[in-house]
């Protein structure tokens, strides 16, 4: 498949998300195709410097103000699917919640994407997302089985590709739940936390808790150590 032959050997991240998107988009004929990469599954919506091309490309702003938490591949259904098949068309999704209904109806169709779909890659620094989409173009049972091989072979490709995903805990957390990852960071418990940054015990429970659901972090060690990674690069 030319995709793969296109991506065999390249380890730089930026020529490796630009040779993916211009792969498929020329193999596969899909007008609009993005690629998001982050330290986590969660974290690759927040990439502050995707590539997107065709009508995708001048809406990222609305994107990452509006739309990014409503995105119909944000889901735990559609995450679910998606690292274990590799690969997720929006129409398999049945009964989306409000929001996602939203993000398809008020976002993907008035621009031009009516037909979308996705591939996860798992990267040596965490998850990417692939988005491909079009106002008419969809694949037939051929082109579903050529992506999903495609899916498969490009986790080989993409498992030795690190992303620079140091910028990401800013845009993930807000200043206070920033503030909070970096006590935790410090070793300190909820108890000292509350009494540090003056908060009820319940509430430091509430801030850790969504700031492991935001970061995609399992606990607290893990969080430590993506507090620790990216402090060099924005204290």
């Amino acid at each position: 498949m030319r995709v793969l032959e296109r991506c065999a050997g390249i380890d730089d991240p930026e020529r490796f998300r630009f040779t993916v998107v211009d792969a498929i988009r020329s193999t596969f004929g899909i007008r609009d195709v993005t690629f998001f990469a982050g330290a986590s599954y969660d974290a690759a919506f927040a990439d502050p410097n995707p590539v997107l091309t065709g009508a995708a490309a001048p809406l990222l702003d609305e994107y990452q103000a509006r739309w990014r938490d409503k995105d119909v591949f944000a889901t735990d259904r559609a995450r679910r699917i998606l690292q274990r098949d590799g690969y997720l068309e929006v129409a398999d999704l049945q009964a989306l919640p409000a929001p996602q209904h939203s993000y398809v109806v008020d976002y993907l169709v008035p621009n031009g994407m009516t037909v979308a779909s996705a591939i996860h890659l798992r990267t040596r620094s965490g998850d990417a997302l692939v988005g491909m989409f079009d106002s008419r173009r969809q694949f037939d049972r051929d082109d579903v089985v050529a992506v999903r091989f495609l899916a498969t072979q490009l986790r080989a490709h993409a498992s030795a590709v690190s992303f620079d995903t140091g910028d990401q805990l800013r845009v993930l957390l807000s200043p206070r739940q920033l503030d909070v990852a970096k006590l935790v960071a410090r070793g300190l418990s909820n108890a000292e936390i509350a009494r540090e940054m003056t908060l009820t015990e319940q509430s430091v429970k509430k801030y850790v808790s969504r700031i492991f659901t935001a970061t995609g972090c399992p606990n607290r060690a893990a969080l430590t150590a993506r507090v620790l990674t990216e402090s060099p690069r924005g204290g």
